[in-house]
């Protein structure tokens, strides 16, 4: 069965959420359009980078969104990061005579006010387990699930390029990640913003800087090893994006020990965990020592995620929730 989808939400996100998703649509065969709060066309993109915050309520962006529920008339609308729409969205949805069934992605924290968005979709999904707790102190009922971050494997996947044994982290700084990247025996290369202080110490090699999608990819796929740690901001149990993407590149994962983690991954063999600076420093000199167990990671790794952890799998998860 083929659906009309239309994907809701804000362009140019860290993961890229509402692109991966509109790809995964796509790919699988379904009518997919696109529709981003912050323009989706270009000239559209530049009259709301020029109005600011406000031009996702303005007039004009509301009646866009109005013509294509009119033009495409979507069957299901999937809100990737549902508290970062405007209600007049929502509004705007319920108001149709056949309303599609709204599905709802929640990737991060979210304050306590946010009931009426989330009480307006029809099934929501939380990338941290932690949220089904604050949802229901929040006064949410609309049904939820579980659904973690995935990877686009068409852009993430492996090359053929010489791997270095230095330790690889990219994100921006957190004074949790700093504490993890402090207790490092060996330097690693740091990329990411608000790293200015780390850098001046001359320990680690550190890029203070963004980085574009493409130069990640080559990163992934030229490291053996990928540290990750949460941003202890905005999740608390869940997976962020550094969990699925260097896997998917054949790179080795070290994860911080995360509540979620085992609802995705078999812990040490397939992506390998750490609870403090002991055992990440252990794992990082046995990854040098032992190419053969890095390389068994890896393998292990990458092949779950292609069996288990890309965008179309998430599609896959919300059209068979909402197919009564």
């Amino acid at each position: 069965m083929t659906w009309r989808i239309l994907l809701l939400g804000k362009r140019g996100s860290l993961v890229l959420w509402l692109e991966n998703l509109h790809r995964a649509c796509v790919r699988l065969g379904h009518a997919a359009h696109l529709f981003a709060i912050n323009g989706d066309t270009w000239p559209a993109r530049l009259r709301a980078k020029w109005q600011g915050r406000s031009s996702a309520t303005a007039d004009w962006m509301l009646a866009r969104f109005e013509r294509t529920l009119q033009r495409f008339r979507p069957e299901l609308v999937i809100v990737a990061g549902v508290f970062g729409v405007p209600l007049d969205y929502y509004r705007i949805l319920h108001s149709l005579p056949q309303r599609p069934l709204i599905a709802g992605l929640v990737g991060d924290r979210f304050p306590a006010d946010s009931r009426e968005r989330a009480n307006r979709c029809d099934q929501l999904y939380f990338t941290d387990t932690r949220f089904f707790q604050d949802a229901e102190q929040a006064g949410f009922t609309s049904p939820s699930r579980y659904l973690p971050l995935a990877v686009d494997p068409e852009r993430f996947y492996p090359s053929a390029a010489f791997r270095s044994d230095e330790l690889l982290f990219v994100a921006s700084r957190t004074g949790f990640r700093e504490s993890v990247v402090r207790g490092l025996h060996q330097p690693a290369r740091i990329i990411g913003t608000d790293w200015s202080h780390l850098a001046g110490e001359h320990f680690h090699r550190v890029s203070n800087r963004k980085i574009s999608r493409q130069t990640l990819i080559r990163l992934y796929q030229r490291h053996q090893a990928v540290l990750n740690v949460r941003n202890e901001a905005n999740v608390e149990h869940g997976l962020n994006q550094r969990s699925f993407e260097p896997l998917a590149c054949g790179a080795v994962v070290l994860n911080d020990d995360l509540v979620d983690l085992p609802r995705c991954f078999e812990p040490n063999r397939e992506i390998l965990v750490y609870r403090d600076a002991d055992e990440l420093n252990a794992l990082v000199a046995r990854l040098r020592c032992e190419p053969a167990f890095a390389a068994q990671i890896a393998a292990a790794g990458r092949q779950r995620v292609l069996a288990e952890h890309t965008y179309a799998h998430r599609i896959g998860t919300v059209l068979c929730d909402l197919s009564f």
